[in-house]
């Protein structure tokens, strides 16, 4: 009986704290969007291809960018060249995707 209080006083604790720094260390890591800054170059308020000179460390450089559909309208010309904060539909960038830009309501 005595072992059996020694396991549960010590070793219940133990198995806690490791169970929620497991926890912890997943979500910390499962970030799904990639935030950014940039200045926007260009804009094709048809298509809703925005080009923006990313000036983030992560996705420096020149990047074309889809807006959500239901936000095409929203798209004007006076928007060259205004800096903007944004995120993006994946944690990284790919040079071979279109990424479309995540809008939060």
């Amino acid at each position: 009986m005595d072992r059996k209080k020694v396991f549960l006083k010590y070793l219940t604790p133990f198995i806690i704290f490791v169970f929620l720094s497991l926890a912890f260390f997943n979500l910390s890591f499962a970030q799904e969007k990639l935030n950014l800054t940039g200045i926007i170059r260009a804009i094709d308020a048809t298509s809703g291809i925005v080009r923006i000179q990313v000036t983030s460390e992560r996705c420096e450089g020149l990047w074309n960018f889809k807006f959500p559909d239901y936000a095409k309208d929203d798209l004007d010309k006076s928007m060259v060249g205004k800096r903007i904060q944004f995120s993006i539909d994946s944690p990284v960038c790919d040079p071979k995707r279109l990424h479309t830009i995540v809008l939060e309501r």
